[in-house]
């Protein structure tokens, strides 16, 4: 019997790889071993009664290691997390040493006499400007060379296509089945977002006409006597001009879905969570509501 690595569980793969039955709420991911106990080929998705069926083991063992699994991932997502804030607050308190000759904001705040919120404010522009100046210098020198090249697509592969028309542009958006996008459900779910994408692109590209649009439907709602229809009207050409700004979508869910769900419940602590940074003295904000502050 070959022996499995449980990995943890996922909602990508909704049929098992096993019996064929589809439709599942999520699979087990398990990981082939070798004699040795080293991983041994690619990862494979079976549902738990399955699961238990290939490895030997029983169902009950099966939820316990997946439950481990997903604890372990949990726990090293947020050691990531939180070693990432970690860095940021060093990298702050170094900028704040470079810049006005001490890491405490406060004290820096006072030399530069300006507000802890505007200081830390930018000092956050600085770091995520850091960041993604290193970003894309790692994606030029990461970038396969082969990568670059034209992909030949065979024929009988499994793909999606989807036409989309703006204005007077035409564009086919085609997700073709390889690499990581390895089933029908990743398939759908990758196609989706390209075509997402493609629309959201071409609408800012069309966004003049848009904005004419809009423009002469808000004219002719400022004329006297002009009924509620023109209103209305107006009021969605300049709605779409704001989300083609915002590269936004129009959402068909009802504006009333949001109070059909019970509320969370609310939790009290004194712990202060290591994504919110200092802004004034006992005040404490996210990077982004931070570096927004420092604007106002």
């Amino acid at each position: 019997m070959k022996a499995y690595k449980i990995l943890g569980t996922t909602d990508d793969v909704t049929t098992c790889e096993l019996c064929g039955r589809d439709e599942l709420k999520g699979t087990v991911t398990l990981c082939p071993l070798d004699v040795d106990g080293n991983e041994d080929g690619d990862a494979v998705y079976f549902g738990v009664s399955c699961a238990a069926k290939a490895a030997g083991w029983t169902q009950r063992e099966v939820r316990a290691g997946v439950k481990a699994a997903d604890t372990a991932k949990r726990e090293a997502e947020r050691a990531e997390r939180d070693a990432a804030w970690s860095a940021r607050r060093e990298w702050l308190a170094a900028w704040y040493l470079e810049h006005y000759g001490t890491s405490d904001l406060h004290e820096a705040a006072k030399l530069a006499g300006m507000s802890t919120v505007r200081l830390s404010g930018e000092a956050i522009s600085a770091y995520c400007e850091m960041e993604r100046a290193t970003e894309a210098a790692a994606v030029v020198q990461e970038q396969p060379a082969e990568e670059l090249k034209p992909v030949a697509v065979d024929a009988s592969t499994e793909s999606r296509s989807t036409t989309l028309r703006v204005g007077d542009v035409e564009r086919v958006i085609r997700t073709v089945m390889a690499g990581r996008v390895n089933t029908t459900k990743r398939l759908e779910t990758s196609h989706t977002a390209a075509v997402k994408a493609a629309l959201v692109e071409m609408r800012r590209a069309n966004l003049d006409t848009y904005e004419r649009a809009a423009t002469a439907a808000e004219a002719v709602a400022a004329r006297v006597g002009c009924g509620w229809m023109n209103k209305e009207e107006a009021k969605r050409a300049r709605g779409i001009v704001r989300r083609a700004e915002r590269g936004t979508l129009h959402s068909h869910t009802s504006p009333w879905a949001s109070n059909l769900k019970p509320l969370p419940k609310v939790r009290f602590t004194d712990e202060i969570p290591a994504y919110l940074v200092e802004v004034e003295s006992g005040h404490y904000a996210t990077a982004e509501a931070a570096e927004q502050l420092a604007l106002i």
